[in-house]
């Protein structure tokens, strides 16, 4: 245990290191393009046609359903797409075996002026003009809540955080932990889906609290879809554009697919759910300061790892989240349970 603390500690005075010497000398880099997903132009702003890219190169084009039951587009046409630098681009080219009312039969080739996550503009190539700027379709909304909970963990000790043996000679202690996990929710208007990662509590065969590393139990995870009223909880819920809903959810993958064979990094339950925490949040910011964050150092003094035993890392983690981004917390009257993609 001590060893895997010892590591843990060395790897992350390494990356305050390095944010020390090179943060103050590079800006945050802007994060590749990503046209895939549903877009308005302004071009169509009197007559809103939506534009669904996809993939494989096709772009679908779409109106308010208003005559499909229980559907919030109707297809009106399908075209063709290609970027010449998909990752940053300076040329979208929409091609139409046949034409129609948006797009004239060919090809029809814009030059790509500026982008980002939810945006991006286009003029002529040839002539200049005809500025149209696209933006990112809400055809679901996203959103990220980090919970906690601290209750008494009988047979942990307070220096090491790793479960005593009752026959071994030594009496069970008393610390605190609990369960702390991430939680991502996609709204599409009919159907929530819920997905959640992190570390929970389950009794073993000899009556003892033991930390496993998971997906959350549904009535637990539910417990934290409103926001708690208890002493005991944390939480902090924020809204996430898509491109971020995306960057966030590859690094739940990455941990689940960990979780599933086997190959966390450490064996200290809470060590791990704390590393993925802290993956997760920082994972905001990759484009830009979403959250303003603590970074964790077991070099010197901090105010999470000097103060509190490794189960309450990620609990302390998320309450100075929580204080430091009080803004941008979802609160449940802002939280649009009755939310459709056809109210915009």
């Amino acid at each position: 245990m001590k060893r895997t603390v010892f590591i843990y500690s060395l790897m992350l005075i390494c990356l305050a290191g390095n944010e020390v010497a090179f943060g103050q000398t590079e800006a945050p880099k802007a994060c590749p393009f990503n046209i895939v997903g549903t877009w308005r132009s302004e071009a169509t702003a009197t007559n809103p046609i939506f534009f669904r890219f996809a993939p494989d190169g096709t772009v679908t084009l779409l109106s308010r359903s208003t005559a499909i039951p229980d559907e919030d587009f109707e297809m009106l046409a399908a075209v063709k797409y290609k970027l010449d630098r998909p990752a940053a681009p300076q040329r979208l080219d929409i091609i139409a075996v046949r034409g129609n009312e948006v797009f004239g039969r060919g090809t029809t080739s814009m030059t790509v002026l500026e982008y980002s996550d939810d945006s991006f503009t286009t003029v002529n190539p040839t002539t200049g003009a005809g500025l149209i700027r696209w933006v990112r379709a809400q055809t679901n909304r996203y959103f990220l809540t980090f919970a906690a909970r601290s209750v008494q963990l009988t047979g942990y000790s307070d220096d090491s955080s790793t479960t005593i043996d009752p026959k071994g000679g030594r009496p069970p202690q008393t610390a605190y932990g609990g369960p702390a996990f991430a939680m991502w929710t996609k709204l599409d208007g009919r159907k929530t889906q819920v997905e959640t990662l992190g570390i929970h509590l389950v009794t073993d065969s000899a009556g003892m609290m033991v930390p496993v590393v998971g997906a959350i139990p549904d009535d637990l995870r539910k417990q934290f879809e409103n926001e708690s009223r208890k002493d005991t909880d944390v939480m902090i819920r924020l809204e996430l554009t898509e491109a971020e809903y995306e960057r966030t959810h590859k690094v739940f993958k990455t941990w689940d697919k960990r979780v599933q064979d086997k190959t966390l990094l450490y064996d200290e339950p809470y060590l791990n759910a704390m590393e993925f925490l802290r993956r997760t949040a920082e994972s905001l910011n990759l484009c830009g300061d979403k959250v303003k964050l603590h970074k964790l150092n077991w070099g010197q003094y901090d105010q999470v790892v000097s103060k509190f035993i490794i189960p309450l890392h990620p609990l302390e983690y998320i309450r100075i989240m929580r204080v430091n981004n009080e803004k941008l917390h979802v609160t449940d009257a802002m939280f649009p349970r009755d939310w459709r993609p056809a109210q915009l």
